[in-house]
């Protein structure tokens, strides 16, 4: 029991050694959308989407819990984009079959999700200088805004009212620290989140809608 309470007065006394650090965190990220479900023979929009670049912004705050293992959380603003090539014709013909119908005739359309992001993750250190570390654990999105392009002309999308308000998932990571002085560090991580949930406030045959993405994040990380 000693031995127990010993090893317990010991982890307490270097978690309060290790003084929690705070970061900035400016990264990109390159999304798409994952649809599911769908009983529709229509190219209905969210199916064969492809990935786009974005960028993120955001703040960290890592609280050591011992010699390797911390929590990380961040709080950032994400843009999650994603692309498609849809046919012309396609969106005013209601019949392909119509000799008018010209599938040469496409255009280029993109949309925007803006998240307010909050991951909570585990991270560990592999080697003894904390040079390299994986990290993984929980997220929760909140919906901000929507916003659709087509050939780069903004279209009126009622996006608020076609996504839900809530995203949730699971996101793991690997990266690399380089330290700048005592105080200061740099950290280099590539990100995976996978989305859980069905974002998507409408029902249209079943379609379900869950977001992918990933980081590649700078952190600029100090000791207050």
């Amino acid at each position: 029991m000693k031995k127990y309470l010993l090893l317990l007065l010991m982890g307490v006394a270097t978690f309060a050694q290790e003084k929690p650090k705070f970061g900035i965190n400016l990264g990109s990220t390159f999304s798409n959308i994952r649809e599911s479900d769908s009983n529709s023979e229509e190219d209905f929009f969210y199916e064969n989407t492809k990935y786009d670049l974005n960028f993120l912004v955001g703040v960290s705050m890592e609280l050591p819990l011992g010699e390797k293992f911390s929590l990380l959380g961040n709080v950032n603003y994400e843009r999650k984009t994603f692309k498609k090539t849809k046919n012309l014709d396609e969106l005013f013909l209601p019949n392909p079959d119509d000799p008018n119908f010209n599938q040469d005739r496409t255009v280029d359309m993109k949309q925007r999700l803006e998240y307010i992001t909050i991951p909570i993750n585990l991270k560990y250190y592999l080697d003894a200088q904390k040079r390299f570390y994986v990290n993984g654990g929980p997220f929760i999105g909140f919906f901000l805004n929507s916003n659709l392009k087509t050939e780069g002309k903004n279209v009126n999308d009622n996006g608020d009212s076609i996504f839900k308000t809530l995203d949730f998932g699971a996101n793991l990571g690997i990266g690399t620290n380089f330290k700048i002085n005592e105080k200061n560090s740099l950290n280099l991580e590539l990100r995976h989140n996978y989305g859980f949930v069905n974002i998507a406030d409408f029902n249209y045959n079943d379609t379900k809608l869950k977001t992918n993405s990933f980081n590649l994040i700078a952190n600029w990380q100090f000791d207050l």
